[in-house]
């Protein structure tokens, strides 16, 4: 275990990424899963942004499904086709209790056909990379985030560019101050959005 995490240690402070940083090894996974939400360029020129998304998903412990597996939830990174010309279009995002970070929305640029996302108990998401998630405003159409403490009022209202969106569930959040607020002024940019909300 020791050898891993040096070796861990020496490849994240080598990363483009944390150049420049000093990491200690308590902070070890924190920086793992940096890495693991960070757009990898020359991954996405290879694979195309549907699988690099999927992969970013499954690798931090979500789920998603796919166009052409509709019925199928895939949990499992070694369950996708290996031959990465296989195509395939991601539809839903379900990260329930990953360890997916909002920097990691990132990914979902030029992702044409999802349609929904789930945000269920994610730790190290916050307000940070919301605003990703317009580049798919033509597609998605269902939006859950609960039970998410790091994000606040000015996160959720970064949701206005999701015109979209037919259903928007905003529950059990404990670091937005005033919901009823928030709401109000999402529904005067997502004129047929039906809002699913609740105090914490």
């Amino acid at each position: 275990l020791c050898r891993f995490a040096s070796k861990m240690l020496y490849t994240l402070g080598i990363h483009p990424a944390l150049r420049g940083t000093q990491i200690k090894s308590r902070s070890l996974w924190q920086w793992i899963n940096i890495i693991f939400n960070t757009v990898d360029k020359t991954r996405l020129r290879k694979v195309g942004p549907d699988r690099l998304c999927a992969e970013w998903v499954l690798k931090n412990g979500g789920a998603v499904r796919f166009l052409e597996h509709p019925k199928n939830l895939f949990r499992d990174y070694n369950m996708l086709p290996p031959d990465f010309r296989t195509k395939l279009t991601l539809k839903e995002i379900d990260a329930t209790n990953s360890a997916i970070m909002t920097v990691g929305f990132a990914h979902v640029v030029g992702c044409e056909k999802i349609d929904k996302i789930i945000i269920t108990n994610c730790k190290y998401i916050d307000n940070r990379g919301f605003h990703h998630l317009t580049s798919i405003n033509e597609s998605l159409r269902s939006l859950d985030i609960t039970q998410c403490t790091n994000i606040s009022d000015s996160g959720l209202l970064q949701l206005k560019g999701l015109t979209k969106l037919q259903k928007l569930v905003m529950k059990d959040l404990p670091g937005v101050k005033d919901l009823p607020a928030v709401e109000k002024e999402l529904k005067q940019h997502l004129k047929d959005c039906q809002f699913q909300t609740s105090h914490t």
